[in-house]
């Protein structure tokens, strides 16, 4: 997995074990019905990990892999610090708070990218969806609820929007969160830099699997 989308952040806790993560259901533009993710390729895992961009570091984001966006889910919703500190006292944090969920596939399988917003940056820019918008303060929607674009039409073949690694993707008005979920087999390893509390800048990666040596 290639480039991070920050040039200093702290990264989170990441996983190895299968999670049950849960995202909403597809049949309609606006639901709070929920079903977990598909089942995964034999020999795969879910994976995890929480970047943290502070006020000071790069708010953009950058595609951490080939993969292809399918669709995305703009959940309307509070907006708490996501500060290392406030991570960990309040729970559920990145699910309180607005948060565009960019749903598609690699070559492992499921892969989502979700930017979340926070306190002061509640505007979330993603540059391939012009219809999208975000920080539009009022009364909030049922928990759950959601609106959702998909992208089919950017390749009609990809049936979603390819992305390169390293490609721009959007940005945030100041610091914030990522929060990466991705399918991979088991053997996937994160770098040794993605840690609780580590610093990743961009052009470093971020894992991978293990090339199998030959006997």
């Amino acid at each position: 997995m290639g480039v991070d989308p920050s040039p200093s952040t702290t990264t989170g806790t990441t996983s190895r074990k299968p999670l049950p993560i849960q995202i909403p259901n597809s049949n309609s533009r606006r639901s709070t019905t929920t079903s977990t993710i598909g089942s995964l390729r034999p020999g795969h895992s879910l994976f995890f990990t929480v970047i943290y961009l502070a006020p000071g570091d790069y708010h953009r984001f950058h595609s951490p892999t080939a993969w292809v966006v399918e669709k995305r889910r703009h959940f309307v919703g509070e907006l708490f610090s996501v500060s290392p500190w406030m991570a960990k006292r309040l729970e559920n944090l990145f699910v309180l708070n607005e948060r565009v969920a960019l749903l598609g596939r690699w070559k492992h399988g499921f892969f989502g990218m979700v930017p979340v917003g926070a306190t002061n940056v509640g505007s979330i820019k993603v540059n391939f969806d012009q219809a999208l918008r975000t920080n539009l303060r009022g009364r909030l929607p049922p928990p759950g609820t959601y609106i959702e674009a998909v992208y089919s039409e950017a390749s009609p073949i990809l049936n979603g929007q390819p992305f390169t690694p390293a490609q721009e993707m959007g940005g945030f008005c100041l610091g914030s969160t990522i929060v990466l979920v991705f399918e991979a087999p088991d053997e996937f390893e994160f770098s040794g830099n993605v840690k609780e509390g580590g610093k990743v800048k961009v052009g470093e990666g971020l894992g991978d699997v293990p090339k199998v040596k030959e006997e």
